[in-house]
């Protein structure tokens, strides 16, 4: 068991998903879990090559939820807005200057889900990126859990990449649905810390629970440190907070 969040009552989502993915009365015509098969948005696409999706570059890729954005947004459309919530980079974020990464507008995950044959209504994609933006923060915040254990050394840790890995299965996903425990995740990723010049990476696994009806309630997100070196601090998570009587689960 290692240390999982679940972004569902008390989380950004309050009371699960916003988006009523199947519902007839939702209006939204995507099916199942807009989130599934990794982030709609794909800027290395021809469609992309506006000004406000640029492709990447070969020396300087990064991930499709995280392209460059204009935190500027020349027009009064509420929709073009960039979340104000941010994960610090390490130099190489899609802010102007670098140092951030900036989720997308709710016009430009609209844009992207359609691209991606997964339309939904207009209206509805303030909704959809306020779900990508608490995902997104529920992911880091899990993250400095463990690297609470380190701030003595790193006060202040920051992400450098990440990658999408949808279909490549961790092992520990594997192992937890071949003995019935769980689904396989929806999705993967794979985040590269920075503390304080060392690097760490991350598996995270990611979940969405439905109801009866097919409706996303919650997403969980499963991070952990990869590799050996991860293993003492999933250890000192599992013991803290059994001292602190919390579920690791």
């Amino acid at each position: 068991p290692d240390h999982r969040r679940r972004m569902g009552d008390n989380q950004a989502l309050n009371r699960g998903c916003p988006i009523d993915h199947k519902a007839p009365s939702s209006g939204i015509k995507a099916k199942g879990n807009p989130l599934a098969g990794g982030c709609p948005v794909d800027h290395r696409s021809k469609a992309s090559t506006s000004r406000e999706e640029p492709p990447d570059r070969d020396d300087r890729p990064i991930h499709p939820c995280m392209r460059k954005v204009d935190a500027k947004p020349t027009t009064l459309d509420p929709k073009d807005e960039i979340p104000e919530a941010y994960i610090p980079a390490s130099g190489r974020g899609n802010s102007d200057d670098g140092k951030r990464w900036l989720n997308p507008s709710a016009n430009q995950l609209y844009r992207a889900l359609k691209r991606k044959n997964k339309p939904i209504e207009s209206e509805d994609s303030p909704s959809m990126a306020d779900v990508h933006t608490a995902v997104t923060d529920g992911t880091w915040s899990a993250i400095m859990e463990y690297e609470s254990f380190h701030k003595d050394k790193c006060p202040n840790p920051t992400l450098a990449r990440f990658s999408g890995k949808d279909g490549i299965y961790s092992f520990k996903a594997r192992v937890l649905n071949m003995l019935g425990l769980a689904p396989l995740p929806f999705d993967r990723h794979d985040w590269v810390v920075d503390r304080c010049g060392k690097e760490v990476t991350y598996i995270i696994d990611y979940y969405a629970k439905e109801d009866e009806k097919g409706n996303t309630e919650y997403y969980t997100i499963d991070a952990r440190p990869a590799h050996m070196s991860g293993l003492y601090d999933r250890t000192k998570m599992i013991f803290s907070k059994w001292w602190n009587g919390e579920s690791n689960w």
